[in-house]
């Protein structure tokens, strides 16, 4: 008799990971670590699960292979080798363990600054190889300098507490940490100029993104201390190598840590692996007995919990509701969410606190709203992150931001309502939602403004002294740059007071019109959004 549920394991993983799946009443096993990709196409077809590490590329065309797959694990917290977009339209549920290799990773880090420091790797070599050159190696001590930690998520912030226990001075850019967040940390919140000023190490703890991807190159190396070191356990391609080679060759580098990098594995083309002033890992930052094991009981456990009883836990790209719960609320959410892009948008800078107020005749748990306002918050800020309804919650209080969640059961004028608060380093705006006609989503107020918009497409949003001829000079500017309005809603606090506009428009608004559009006299500010 054939098992009920039938999971593949396609890449070497501790066996802790088999010993709980074929535990598990039902469950049928596969283990075959390396398939070539034709056959692993061919035998999930038949599987429920598949547990992968970072090799196999799971990509549209394996997932819609699996008739019958409902989860992809991945055992470790990348899933850059997923196609997550693939997986949510098709129903698949992407799990991983964020928190399994978090230490591994971090004295990983630790290790190659102290090999770095030391000059360690080089002068094993030169022993082995017959040499006695005590002077030729020379270090420094770690104790007393500067390490510049770019990124203050769960590695980031147990490295910067690691490099605080050896006497370090730590300086953290992260612009999703609120200050007082980064100082229970033990580390000075600085901007990224301040950090590559101050610096004798920096360390880079970020994800891969459009946003990071060379995130340290030519110019943010030349603003460097001269004789600076560069570690990188994150992500490959995060640092230009070319840029980097060409600073240790000027010796504005002194030293250069990776184990990650922009093509991996490097080939002979590399511009920094063939250097004896750069000292190479093969990505081993979660490659510990203990962090291989962490990583693979989450997720055998995860796979187990979600086939069996439909447990979520480190959920990627799906929310930990019942389905009976995202139909009820699925109109909120997504309401929820453009609100929370919206303000995101009109902000312009990460934020503090967020109050979400929900009024009206959902019964149960409204909480899920606020979670879905921060995805579309955060979302905008940190879309390499891939911030959902489930990790929203998680990263908003990593980073210190306060969550307030209200719920009345009337309200004065609406029979529903959500409304969203956000305060910032540049003050407090605020945005609120409902529905007309039981599913047409509207936006009913932008800060004191009273108005009524579509929340879809480009929106142009701006607030202005309340003076005759202001929509016509705006106007007259976008016709100018042949930008089609296509409609426009009015508010204002009362006459001669101050006003607001939301033009909605059939293309994007160029920033060079943008900053037209700022200059014109009697503007207070004026945002481009898109929804």
């Amino acid at each position: 008799m054939s098992a009920d549920i039938r999971v593949l394991i396609s890449e070497p993983l501790s066996s802790r990971a088999e010993e709980i799946l074929s535990g598990a009443e039902g469950f049928e096993v596969i283990n075959k670590p390396g398939l070539p990709r034709e056959e692993l196409i061919e035998i999930v077809r038949d599987c429920d699960a598949l547990l992968v590490r970072s090799a196999t590329n799971v990509d549209d065309e394996i997932l819609g292979a699996g008739d019958r797959l409902k989860v992809v694990a991945r055992a470790g917290i990348g899933v850059d080798n997923i196609d997550l977009e693939s997986a949510s339209l098709r129903g698949i549920l992407v799990v991983n363990a964020p928190d399994g290799n978090i230490i591994t990773t971090a004295e990983h880090t630790v290790a190659l600054l102290f090999a770095l420091a030391r000059k360690i790797p080089a002068a094993v070599r030169s022993v082995k190889e017959g040499h006695w050159e005590r002077s030729k190696f020379v270090g420094s001590e770690l104790s007393s300098k500067v390490l510049g930690v770019i990124g203050l998520g769960r590695v980031g912030s147990t490295v910067a507490r690691l490099a605080g226990n050896l006497g370090m001075n730590v300086l953290a850019y992260d612009p999703f940490i609120s200050a007082e967040a980064a100082e229970k940390r033990g580390v000075k919140p600085v901007s990224l100029d301040e950090l590559l000023v101050q610096s004798d190490y920096i360390s880079l703890h970020v994800p891969k993104t459009p946003e990071t991807a060379g995130l340290i190159g030519a110019e943010e190396i030349a603003r460097m201390r001269s004789g600076a070191c560069i570690v990188n356990c994150a992500r490959g391609g995060l640092l230009d190598e070319e840029a980097a080679a060409a600073a240790l060759d000027s010796g504005q580098l002194a030293g250069v840590a990776l184990d990650v990098y922009a093509v991996e594995p490097p080939g002979a083309e590399s511009a920094l692996v063939g250097r004896d002033d750069v000292i190479c890992t093969p990505h081993l930052g979660a490659s510990t007995k203990e962090a291989q094991e962490n990583v693979a009981v989450s997720v055998a456990e995860q796979v187990v919990a979600y086939l069996t009883t439909g447990g979520v836990k480190n959920a990627v790209n799906l929310p930990s509701l019942s389905a009976e719960d995202l139909e009820r609320l699925g109109p909120y959410l997504d309401l929820a969410e453009r609100l929370g892009s919206f303000l995101a948008q009109l902000t312009g800078s990460g934020p503090k606190a967020l109050e979400v107020t929900y009024g009206g005749p959902l019964e149960g748990p409204v909480e899920p709203l606020a979670a879905a306002a921060l995805k579309g918050l955060l979302g905008h800020f940190m879309s390499g992150a891939r911030v959902n309804l489930v990790n929203g919650p998680i990263l908003a209080k990593e980073r210190g931001i306060e969550i307030v969640s209200t719920y009345r059961s009337e309200m004065p004028v609406y029979t529903n309502l959500i409304e969203l608060k956000v305060r910032t380093d540049r003050g407090e705006r605020s945005v609120a939602g409902t529905f007309i006609h039981e599913n047409e989503p509207r936006i009913v107020r932008i800060d004191q403004f009273s108005v009524d918009a579509v929340p879809e497409g480009y929106m142009l949003i701006f607030t202005n002294d309340d003076q005759p001829g202001m929509i016509g000079l705006i106007g007259t500017l976008l016709g100018e740059h042949k930008i089609n309005i296509a409609g426009m809603q009015l508010g204002r606090t009362r006459k001669n007071d101050r006003a607001v506009a939301i033009l909605a428009v059939d293309d994007p608004i160029p920033d060079e019109v943008m900053e037209k559009v700022r200059s014109i006299p009697n503007i207070n500010d004026a945002n481009l959004v898109l929804l």
